[in-house]
Parts: structure tokens; C-alpha cells; sequence
């Protein structure tokens, strides 16, 4: 899904010293790469915030217990 979304990304960049530009680069697209370690970075914080869901549960059953 990402993959589709950032397919057309494209970025100019420029690599230069303290004399000015040396190198200007164009790309297209995503490396592969990138585009899989947003996967998983995504997937790792659905995980994080479902279990920060399931914790926030078990403190509200708790409390709720302890109050009768």
C-alpha cells in the first residue's frame, strides 16, 4: 500500500562542499529497500499501539474492580 502511495515520489538532490555543488542527482520512486522498512516500521507500530490499547483495558478493568 505504501508502495502505491509513494510511487511517484520523486526527489532533486545536490551534493556540494564549501565550493558549491559538485554533484546534482535525480530519483525516482523509492528504493525497494526504504519502501520495505516503512512496512515493517509501520507494522511495529500498530503493534505498539495495540498494546498500549490492551494495557490502557487492563487498567480501566482493574480500577473498576477495586473501586467495589
Amino acid at each position: 500500500m505504501i508502495q502505491h502511495l509513494l510511487a511517484a515520489a520523486s526527489s532533486i538532490g545536490v551534493i556540494g562542499g564549501a565550493d558549491g555543488p559538485t554533484a546534482v542527482y535525480v530519483t525516482s520512486g523509492l528504493n525497494p529497500n526504504i519502501t520495505e522498512a516503512l512496512g515493517i516500521m509501520g507494522k511495529g507500530m500498530l503493534g505498539i499501539f495495540v498494546v498500549i490499547g490492551i494495557i490502557a483495558l487492563i487498567v480501566l478493568a482493574l480500577t473498576k474492580a477495586g473501586n467495589k
